[in-house]
């Protein structure tokens, strides 16, 4: 039942043709009951009990001589049970959070502006549309970005409590250009949204609107996102303009953008909570040699001008 309403959902209906197609034929395997690994049978009840992690993992498990396609199946899953938990009908997602089979070194990892320009094109509302985009300006992780309130936005900086970088209790992340732009124009489509949540609906129909948001980002009912609500959101999007990254690949992004930014890498690194070691290797990636390239580049042409 849960599949039959996704299928009909208008999150389903986003999804570009080919993503559909692909995802219709996972859809058809979750809904399978026929055999003893099936799961397609388990009631509401069962998927609210963390217990069933382990029917789920070992459903996913038929596909482990492939990597990649259980993942991709643990993905599909993993939106399904998202879905559910964002319509009242689920209480918690059992594939959230599931380790991936298949391994890939990701350290070096980011979003182009190309990519992100895609993701947000697709977009299927600008709640959806700003996540990447101010994931890629500030570096924070998909828990973060979630808890990020408007009081913690300063003048020059954000900051804000964490739970990791490097046992920090408080992280600082510099207010760009381009970070303060965003963050005006989440304001003004945060403030139009309310608006439209609170005006009372023909017919009667009237739900109190919710209280005036405290946090950056919310979804299209006013509301924080949950982590993950905000994972299924970022997963629809990127599936449907056929971006092949994951949401902490953003983290990448922020620490190229400060990189052209003047900051050293140990001062990057500080900023980001990460090793310097692994500051220098993604800025010698899709930085630095950039960088190299072009001024050589700008010095040969200057040589073969003509002289006058």
């Amino acid at each position: 039942g849960l599949v039959r309403r996704f299928r009909a959902s208008a999150e389903f209906k986003q999804f570009a043709e080919s993503t559909a197609a692909e995802w219709r034929r996972w859809l058809d395997v979750i809904e399978a009951d026929t055999s003893d690994l099936d799961i397609g049978g388990l009631p509401l009840k069962a998927l609210d009990d963390r217990r069933v992690r382990g029917d789920l993992l070992d459903w996913r498990d038929q596909w482990g001589s492939t990597p990649r396609k259980a993942d991709y199946a643990m993905q599909v899953l993993s939106r399904i049970l998202s879905f559910g938990v964002d319509r009242g009908l689920l209480a918690i997602n059992a594939a959230a959070g599931v380790t991936q089979l298949y391994s890939s070194d990701r350290a070096d990892q980011i979003w182009t502006p190309a990519e992100i320009a895609a993701y947000v094109a697709k977009a299927a509302s600008p709640q959806h549309a700003h996540i990447v985009p101010l994931a890629a300006l500030t570096g924070l992780r998909r828990t973060d970005l979630t808890k990020l309130c408007w009081s913690h936005v300063g003048d020059v900086a954000i900051i804000m409590p964490t739970g990791k970088s490097r046992g920090r209790k408080t992280q600082v992340i510099p207010l760009l250009p381009e970070t303060k732009a965003l963050l005006e124009q989440i304001r003004a489509d945060q403030v139009a949204r309310h608006e439209v949540l609170s005006k009372r609906k023909p017919g009667g129909d009237y739900r109190p609107a919710p209280p005036e948001p405290t946090t950056v980002l919310t979804n299209t009912r006013g509301r924080a996102w949950s982590a993950s609500g905000l994972e299924g959101a970022v997963i629809d999007t990127k599936t449907a303009a056929g971006v092949d990254k994951h949401l902490h690949d953003t983290r990448g992004s922020f620490a190229t953008r400060l990189r052209k930014t003047g900051l050293k890498a140990s001062e990057i690194a500080d900023v980001m909570g990460w090793e310097e070691e692994r500051v220098e290797r993604l800025l010698k990636t899709y930085v630095d040699q950039d960088s190299i390239i072009l001024d050589l580049a700008a010095r040969i042409a200057a040589r073969e001008e003509p002289k006058g």
